[in-house]
């Protein structure tokens, strides 16, 4: 038997899913999706940020993966609340169904907490592109909307970077490089991570760019 888990988005305020229904919404995509936007636009509005990160180093997936006797749960992740404003926390999810509920008690908890305005960009070290979109609106749907959740291109993938705007990401992140002199026909590659190209994703989304040349720190 199908459960099937119904969030009402219509209202101006929507509402915080408990553990079981945000668990419940990784098999529900379009659900997520959804409520997730919903949340992002009523809180931050649909404007998205294209902002310059350094590339994440190895030693810094490492510190947030799982441990080696522990291969489904990544962590131990750190407690947003003790953080200093403005930082910028990469959070790894192995699509195990014990890590997703750590993941979500992880949230919840720390949306119990006053937190400091910071952004997080959660992922995954699987190709596991609807586990991924799932994290991010996850997020965006239980924590408050002056915590901003990142899409990382460098980390997500450019196009699976794309598409987690349509699941509550407010801005797209992650090494920008140099703008090409002679852009063919003045048209961005698919591929490409200049921001010029970054902003062409992001109108091609449907959704208008901020204006900025904010980096992270």
């Amino acid at each position: 038997m199908t459960t099937t888990t119904t969030i009402t988005t219509s209202t101006p305020d929507v509402p915080v899913p408990g553990p079981a229904a945000l668990l419940a919404l990784a098999d529900e995509p379009l659900l997520a999706a959804a409520a997730a936007r919903a949340r992002r636009d009523t809180g931050r509005g649909r404007t998205i940020a294209v902002l310059a990160a350094a590339a994440a180093s190895p030693p810094e997936l490492a510190a947030i993966a799982a441990a080696p006797d522990q291969p489904a749960v990544a962590g131990p992740w750190p407690t947003l609340a003790s953080l200093p404003e403005g930082s910028h926390v990469i959070v790894r999810v192995a699509p195990e169904p014990a890590a997703r509920a750590a993941y979500v008690a992880w949230l919840h908890e720390a949306a119990t907490a006053t937190l400091p305005p910071l952004s997080l960009a959660p992922c995954s070290g699987a190709p596991a592109g609807l586990h991924q979109l799932w994290c991010i609106a996850a997020a965006r749907l239980v924590l408050p909307s002056h915590v901003s959740i990142h899409a990382r291109h460098d980390l997500l993938g450019i196009r699976l970077a794309q598409l987690a705007l349509g699941f509550g990401a407010d801005a797209l992140s992650g090494p920008i490089a140099p703008e090409r002199t002679l852009p063919l026909c003045g048209v961005p590659r698919p591929d490409e991570t200049t921001r010029t190209a970054l902003t062409t994703l992001v109108r091609h989304a449907g959704l208008p760019v901020q204006d900025t040349t904010e980096s992270e720190s």
